[in-house]
């Protein structure tokens, strides 16, 4: 049974598996313990290794400000409940605490799932939702020092969440590394890209194998009447597996006979893995091939290399933009009646060298708005207008203003993905300048913050710009 008694604060010791690691500043409330003693009992349990030593499972904090207050003992409820219900009952009590870090509060969720716990029974006794402890839980997986530190930098819960979709280890080490920089959310949406574009590869792959379809080599020239040609049969990794089973059939169909091969490419602004399929022509001995032709072959091959380099590049720009769009709040930028000064700001001023009236430029493309809101692509005919989708689905005016806005409502609606580049080799060009420029002035007076790498594009002093070499 349960009895109340006064141990000497020498005897007791913080239990070790206690989740609440910080104990905060306990100034305050040692001042108060020096005034008026502990209010309220500990509640400890013998230990199971040192005679006449005991550990607490509640009141570590009052424990500690006791020693500080310089008091020699304290009141103690001494409880004999077994190691599990030591655990969840030093979890319960800390798991609601203002202070306990999001990482803090992320072991002590994994140390109830390790003590036998379902993610429903641990919400139900922290009073946490089922969805909050599997989101708790995934920041586990963590290395707990780039963890600690990308907290420190400024990474918030819902970086951290973002961060843990990324399967690779390596890729979260990386991502967490630029946290509280310009780079973040570059780096973050670059790779999360990059493993949607991966895993879209090989649901594709193992179709066209199963088919019979060989993969293209990597070498392989297939620019300037090379050795392989362009068939009409195409794929995409964001349609089922029927449907991509069915067209890859279709060109197979339509290219009986033929020795067909398959390659990827990324579709202009989407993660989504593009299949193409190829059939090879007839093998040119390099012998026949004249020093102008084979300079010309390789030419080709590094500019088309170079221009899907600047071009990608060029995506994650356009991404980055449409990730600040989605995720637009009055907290992080400019309210309303600020935006309503940009807007006039922008739709008069001369500066719109390819449109000065605004009610010429009202040709804005739903398509763009939808990217920048996240929101599904539809069929125009028969549905409901963008203003009452939006309004339906709980999109804050101001972010669909400000998509609006970028997707042509002031800017030019043909292009808001429109990078500086030549569109023949990736050299840098300056030919679009005023429509890209006008577009980054206007995100940086509501808050935008440019990456490096887009600083880099806009000025030309980014790598990837520079002639094809062969």
């Amino acid at each position: 049974m349960n009895h109340i008694e006064m141990i000497p604060v020498e005897q007791l010791q913080q239990h070790p598996e206690n989740p609440r690691q910080d104990l905060g500043d306990l100034t305050e409330l040692a001042d108060s313990i020096k005034k008026n003693g502990v209010m309220q009992n500990l509640t400890v349990v013998p230990s199971e290794f040192e005679k006449d030593r005991f550990l607490v499972v509640i009141g570590n904090r009052r424990m500690e400000a006791a020693k500080q207050a310089g008091l020699a003992e304290v009141p103690c409820v001494v409880s004999f409940m077994d190691h599990k219900t030591q655990i969840s009952t030093m979890l319960m009590e800390n798991m609601q605490r203002a202070d306990l870090t999001v990482y803090e509060q992320a072991q002590g969720f994994q140390m109830m799932m390790d003590l036998g716990f379902t993610e429903k029974e641990i919400g139900e006794k922290t009073g946490f939702s089922e969805k909050t402890v599997k989101d708790r839980l995934k920041l586990t997986k963590f290395n707990q020092k780039n963890f600690s530190e990308a907290v420190a930098k400024g990474a918030t819960l819902m970086d951290l969440l973002e961060i843990s979709k990324l399967k690779s280890k390596n890729d979260q080490n990386e991502v967490m590394k630029e946290a509280g920089t310009n780079n973040f959310r570059h780096k973050l949406l670059a790779k999360l890209s990059e493993q949607k574009y991966a895993e879209g590869c090989e649901k594709l792959a193992k179709i066209a194998k199963e088919l019979g379809l060989k993969e293209l080599p990597e070498n392989a020239n297939v620019y300037g009447g090379g050795q392989y040609t362009w068939t009409d049969c195409k794929a995409s990794s964001s349609d089922s597996e029927d449907k991509i089973r069915r067209a890859l059939k279709k060109g197979m169909r339509e290219n009986e006979g033929e020795n067909l091969f398959y390659r990827f490419s990324r579709q202009w602004n989407d993660d989504a893995a593009l299949m193409s399929v190829l059939r090879e022509n007839r093998k040119k001995d390099a012998a026949e091939l004249s020093d102008e032709e084979k300079a010309q072959k390789e030419y080709d091959r590094a500019r088309q290399k170079k221009l899907r380099e600047v071009k990608k590049l060029w995506a994650e720009a356009y991404q980055l933009r449409t990730d600040f769009i989605r995720n637009y709040t009055v907290t992080n930028g400019t309210g309303m009646t600020t935006i309503g000064k940009l807007i006039a700001k922008y739709a008069m001023s001369q500066q719109n060298a390819w449109n000065h009236k605004l009610p010429e430029n009202q040709h804005w493309k739903e398509k763009y708005i939808r990217e920048a809101l996240g929101m599904k692509q539809e069929e125009y005919e028969e549905k409901k207008s963008l203003w009452d989708e939006a309004e339906e689905k709980g999109i804050p005016m101001i972010r669909l203003t400000i998509a609006w806005i970028n997707g042509g409502g002031i800017f030019d609606a043909d292009s808001p993905e429109i990078g500086r580049y030549h569109y023949y080799d990736g050299r840098y060009s300056t030919d679009n300048s005023g429509m890209i420029t006008e577009r980054y002035n206007f995100l940086r007076e509501i808050g935008y913050v440019m990456s490096d790498m887009e600083s880099q594009l806009m000025d030309g002093s980014h790598p990837v710009y520079g002639e094809a070499k062969a």
